[in-house]
């Protein structure tokens, strides 16, 4: 994941936050706590700013965000499907399977 630099902000927000996300922000500052390394896992290159790492836990939720927006219209697009649509797509998998078989097995 790219996070844009700081020279392409266009809009400032504040955020209020309260006092156990304080703290959590604190930990993510804290070079070597459990938060911060799996901000890091998350986030390559974090930076050492308060604005780069709220941006890196920031961008690290919206990711988290997508993936479960993106599961979540694959989940309704199946339960759209109708039967004989769910039947030819079956059939359409074990036949690539099949292929794909045959191809290793030479």
């Amino acid at each position: 994941m790219s996070i844009p630099a700081a020279h392409a902000v266009s809009k400032r927000e504040n955020l209020p936050l309260l006092p156990d996300e304080v703290d959590l922000v604190e930990r993510l500052m804290t070079p070597e706590s459990p938060e911060r390394i799996a901000l890091e896992n998350l986030v390559p290159e974090v930076g050492t700013s308060k604005a780069a790492v709220l941006r890196a836990a920031f961008h690290a939720g919206i990711d988290n965000i997508r993936a479960q927006a993106l599961d979540e219209s694959y989940r309704r697009m199946a339960a759209e499907m109708t039967d004989a649509e769910h039947a030819e797509r079956r059939a359409h998998t074990s036949a690539r399977r099949e292929r794909l078989a045959a191809r290793n097995d030479e």
